[in-house]
């Protein structure tokens, strides 16, 4: 598969997402970056593909970066944070939701927000195109399910190149920790970190998942990898122990992915043993500088606004946050600084 950059001085469609808008934060510059792909249609894709899947793809992330490190630039750690399925990566929606460039200012790190893909409409009889940036509807992840779904895994797009290839684009720039590399992501995007974590195990020294289970069925990876893995017990779309709102599609349970990790990782998981009312975490037992960790809340959030509102990450975060209170700095902790105190600090 070949790809090609955008070069810098022709970037006329990068815009600046942070620094003087909605959700500027002050001391960080983000930006559109754009990166072409050649996409052809993989072996055994859904016909319907055809229709919608061009030769060349467009793909598009945010990349937000503490002027800081623009102006000293040392090699740091980064951070790429996926979208769940139906979602994007915009400043409005995902960003603004988990503000990882926040942790990024404060433990100088840099953040980046790549964009799934999916179709241009949702409207019968209209010409449809694949569409792998913010203006698409119901972008997702190719997270390599056992049971395909969304356009990103029935099309086979490789969603695992163009990660490294947005990891290859932003060390162009800047200088990265290889040891420091981390996938974050909420739903089919904690998903999808769970496939990355399999299939470029080399590559992420640990990743941090919400409202996700491990879905890649032939999962093998070669390197261990830390897990960071927060649960709602009251997700409905899914749910902890398997299943689904979807009578169509049922997701795998939870445990047996963090079993099959504390394997990787040469760890060991009690999981039935650990009591979550007491203790929001629980902590396997492995080797110096590895993790798996599996933190339950259990929360229904505003069901009145959204029937769904158990799996919404601002609902997980919440009851994160409420479960982990530090009396001595008399401040709240949500999932990201919670990620971030593991690995970034």
């Amino acid at each position: 598969m070949l790809y090609y950059y955008i070069p810098d001085n022709h970037h006329a469609r990068n815009r600046t997402v942070a620094g003087g808008g909605a959700n500027a934060l002050d001391g960080v510059e983000c930006e559109v970056r754009h990166l072409h792909m050649n996409q052809p249609l993989p072996p055994g894709a859904d016909a319907r593909c055809r229709r919608v899947l061009p030769a060349n793809l467009d793909r598009s992330y945010i990349l937000c970066v503490p002027s800081k490190l623009k102006a000293d630039p040392e090699p740091v750690p980064l951070v790429l944070a996926f979208h769940g399925g139906g979602e994007n990566a915009d400043a409005s929606v995902f960003q603004s939701r988990t503000q990882w460039e926040v942790s990024g200012l404060n433990n100088e790190f840099i953040v980046a927000y790549p964009n799934g893909c999916g179709t241009n409409t949702r409207l019968p009889g209209q010409a449809t195109r694949l569409v792998c940036d913010s203006t698409g509807f119901n972008l997702s992840w190719n997270a390599e399910g056992g049971d395909p779904r969304g356009v990103a895994e029935l099309c086979g797009i490789d969603d695992h190149a163009f990660v490294e290839q947005v990891i290859a684009d932003i060390q162009t720039r800047y200088p990265l920790k290889q040891d420091k590399i981390f996938a974050v992501g909420h739903s089919k995007g904690g998903a999808f970190s769970y496939s990355l974590a399999c299939d470029l195990s080399t590559t992420f020294a640990a990743i941090g998942v919400t409202a996700a289970t491990l879905s890649d069925a032939s999962c093998q990876p070669s390197n261990a990898v830390s897990i960071f893995h927060v649960h709602n017990l009251r997700d409905p779309v899914i749910p902890f122990a398997g299943g689904g709102v979807d009578p169509d599609f049922q997701w795998p349970p939870v445990t047996p992915g963090l079993e099959l990790w504390a394997r990787v990782n040469g760890c060991t998981l009690s999981i039935d043993g650990h009591d979550f009312g007491d203790d929001v975490c629980a902590k396997a037992n492995c080797p110096a500088g590895l993790q798996v960790e599996l933190c339950l809340v259990d929360a229904t959030g505003d069901t009145t606004v959204d029937p769904v509102s158990a799996h919404r990450y601002l609902t997980y975060d919440e009851a994160f946050r409420l479960r982990n209170y530090n009396k001595k700095k008399n401040v709240y902790k949500n999932v990201r600084d919670a990620f971030a105190e593991r690995y970034l600090e």
